[in-house]
């Protein structure tokens, strides 16, 4: 029987039409940011020139999918906070937390395994099996961030089958001159500080090139629960990059490079000698060794060492009457080495992954075709990429090469109001895995696999395994009333191929505190789902509303390991006792509601709210499945008051979000009881100085659970050792200054624009 309290929920998100338009306060135009996009298409372009300007159409709009874009306004008010927090203001995105300064995107129940996360096009490759492994993207080279909720297979390749995150970088000049960014940002939560900076440079003797250069560094000390010092959870990160850009005619040529790096302590209080000790911390109040932990920027034993370089090359060819090719080259180096509380003598890592992966992604998208009173648009692409791991250390992740390939194809027939778009994938992957004979030996002695299933080498066993995966969508886009009421509904299919720590992981690590075993006979999973979306915008009113429902064949669960009498189970080594975790494959189906409304988006005072349920059960026992996000509302007023003299865009906000507990879970499988229920209140004052020469000083403060409340998040592994992070307020300042030259553009001088025509779009094809 559904509860009171989920009837409410429901009722509350459904009524007005909800889910939060995040791009409200911004009526500027963004680019569709699609891997595929179409852009061919006139109304996907956003040019400025001397002749004519063309204003494209919110990607969020056309899209048949729910999706969310945040603005670089809007990021700008995030300053300080990694990309999962600052996409956690979209209805449905929640935070996973590990035991360091760090955390991962939840979207409508699924874990970053599922998600894809995309910079620049790019897919980002790195380690996804710990806790502590937050996405290495610089979050300052944000420029937009677009949040698409659901299955995405066709368009973004396996892994996106819980939704896709869309990181771009801010949009290289369009006139010669020289753009400047100056940030500097305060963090009381840990005592962080951090500075960055960015240049671009357009120089008006070369036309059509342009260059970026841009970095940052930040320190922080250990962060502060409520009552209590989370010790050893200080961070230091720094990241640069560059990026040199040339256009001419229908060419763009784009090389860019960036570097991350981070070494962040990890939570003292997830260490347990045995099990008891281990039940004995899920049960105090605080945990042992509190009184002695201080705020520090040391980092100490046990910590992680990241750093992530990224190449890439891009062409873009807008070829007339054709279409658009684009072609992308990357090459990903992920390092990563953990180290464990040893002795003073030990001082190297017990752990250390290097992820290198070459990929290589070519799509063409071909011109509007007149279909009578309908224009067809679409296109086709191949992707391919080769990877390989090797690990030194104690046993824990094989070594691994693994070689992919997918070719997908889409159609999008546009009618005055109506969208129908379909499209197709294949994907194939081979893999080889080399398992160490200690490592073969624990999985033969587990029965995980035989002394058959691999080939001996001499020096590792070779266990070499093939999947395909297909992947389906058709998406409907039904202007109900014009520029009123839209419809979506999202048909789709996607499958995600099982990692090589679901398949042969044996071991724990200071960013995974638990034991982890992996399952070799583990297949790829297999959604299933259907997502329809109902927005309305209206002058005073913004609202939207997406339900979600998806099967999930052969699901790859992640769950504690119960014993014979129903307790938890645990290994015992050296380095302590962990909880047993384990892979099993079930089928499983995810539902639920999220959106939210804007009351007077306009307005000087304007009012919002929104929330998020999710469920998510194993189909073959009904049980609830663990680490499912809690049901949460939230609301808030704010403020826009009128401009005072250089004194623009300033706002007062005012906002509070209550989690409700967990109650649809199982707890008899679960190590603790879910955590109670909790108010956090959040506010924000903020106003742009604009000075001479179009000069401009952005300065805000932002304030996060501000009364201080206690609360750990059902979705964290760090819920069994400690609370989350109380008070936190941000300052932060930003300069940005400008200087261009006027009447130049970056266009070749002997190019002469038409008034009617885009120079980089392809002609229209006529039949």
């Amino acid at each position: 029987m559904v509860s009171f309290r989920t009837a409410w929920l429901l009722l509350c998100l459904l009524l007005p039409g909800l889910a939060l338009a995040q791009s409200d306060d911004d009526d500027s135009a963004d680019p569709d940011d699609d891997a595929a996009q179409d852009t061919s298409d006139p109304e996907q372009h956003e040019h400025v020139d001397a002749t004519v300007v063309v204003v494209a159409k919110r990607a969020a709009d056309t899209d048949t999918r729910s999706r969310v874009e945040i603005t670089e306004t809007e990021l700008e008010r995030t300053t300080g906070q990694d990309v999962a927090e600052a996409i956690s203001q979209v209805a449905g995105v929640t935070v996973a937390r590990g035991s360091a300064d760090s955390s991962k995107p939840v979207i409508r129940g699924q874990h970053e395994r599922r998600l894809l996360v995309l910079f620049d096009g790019v897919r980002h490759e790195s380690q996804k099996w710990g806790a502590d492994h937050a996405t290495e993207i610089d979050p300052f080279a944000a420029g937009a961030i677009s949040v698409i909720k659901g299955a995405s297979g066709v368009r973004y390749g396996p892994d996106a089958i819980g939704g896709v995150v869309l990181v771009e970088p801010p949009k290289l000049l369009s006139t010669p001159g020289v753009d400047g960014v100056l940030t500097l940002v305060g963090v009381s939560q840990g005592w962080r500080l951090a500075g960055a900076a960015r240049l671009d440079f357009a120089p008006a003797k070369l036309p059509g090139f342009v260059v970026r250069v841009e970095g940052n560094y930040g320190r922080g000390s250990s962060l502060r629960a409520p009552d209590y010092v989370l010790g050893n959870t200080g961070s230091q990160v720094w990241n640069a990059g560059a990026t040199l850009h040339y256009h001419r005619g229908g060419v763009h040529l784009t090389a860019s490079y960036s570097h991350y790096d981070l070494r962040a302590g990890i939570f003292y209080g997830i260490a347990s000698s045995t099990p008891a000790e281990f039940a004995s911390r899920i049960e105090a109040d605080t945990p042992v060794g509190a009184d002695s932990w201080t705020v520090t920027p040391v980092i100490d034993r046990p910590y992680q060492s990241v750093s992530h370089d990224r190449v890439t090359l891009r062409g873009e060819f807008f070829l007339a009457r054709a279409g658009t090719l684009t072609a992308t080259y990357a090459f990903q180096h992920n390092h990563r080495q953990e180290f464990e509380q040893v002795r003073a003598s030990v001082t190297g890592p017990q752990y250390d992954f290097t992820l290198r992966t070459h990929s290589l992604d070519v799509s063409f998208a071909h011109t509007s075709i007149p279909v009578g009173a309908a224009t067809l648009r679409g296109g086709l692409g191949v992707s391919s990429s080769f990877q390989e791991n090797v690990f030194a250390g104690i046993p824990l992740v094989p070594n691994h090469r693994a070689l992919q390939a997918g070719v997908f194809g889409y159609e999008r027939l546009s009618l005055p109001r109506l969208d129908l778009e379909i499209g197709a994938r294949y994907d194939h992957q081979g893999r080889a895995s080399f398992l160490s004979d200690s490592a073969f030996a624990r999985h033969v002695g587990r029965g995980t696999l035989s002394a058959d299933d691999c080939e001996d080498t001499g020096s590792a066993a070779r266990c070499g395994l093939a999947f395909d995966t297909g992947s389906l969508s058709a998406g409907l886009l039904l202007h109900v009333v014009p520029d009123v009421i839209d419809l979506k509904v999202d048909l789709s299919s996607a499958s995600r191929f099982p990692n090589g720590d679901e398949l042969y992981m044996n071991g724990s690590a200071p960013t995974l505190p638990v034991y982890a075993l992996g399952d070799p006979d583990l297949g790829p999973e297999t959604t299933w789902g259907v997502s329809p979306t109902l927005g309305l915008r209206l002058p005073w009113l913004h609202a939207e509303v997406s339900a979600f429902f998806s099967y999930i064949d052969d699901y790859i669960y992640f769950a504690p390991e119960l014993g014979p009498h129903g307790t938890p189970a645990f290994d015992v080594t050296v380095r302590g006792a962990f909880p047993r975790f384990g892979y099993r494959p079930v089928d499983s189906l995810f539902y639920g509601v999220d959106g939210g409304f804007t009351l007077g988006p306009a307005w000087p005072v304007s009012l919002r709210a929104g929330g998020s349920l999710v469920r998510g059960e194993e189909l073959a026992t009904g049980s609830p499945l663990l680490f499912t996000p809690a049901d949460r509302l939230s609301g808030g007023v704010r403020v826009n008051p009128p401009h005072v003299g250089p004194l623009h865009d300033g706002y007062i906000e005012l906002s509070g979000e209550y989690v409700f507990r967990q109650r649809h879970s199982n707890e008899a499988a679960d190590l603790a009881p879910a955590p109670d229920g909790a108010f956090l209140l959040r506010a924000g004052i903020g106003a742009i100085l604009h000075l001479p020469n179009e000069n401009a000083l952005h300065v805000g403060i932002e304030g996060n659970n501000l009364l201080n409340t206690r609360y750990r998040e059902y979705t964290s592994l760090l819920r069994y050792y400690a609370d989350e992070p109380g008070v936190e307020v941000r300052l932060r300042v930003r300069f940005e200054f400008h200087q261009h030259p006027r009447g130049r553009t970056l266009d070749d001088p002997s190019t002469v624009p038409d008034p009617d025509h885009h120079p980089d779009e392809p002609l229209p094809l006529r039949l």
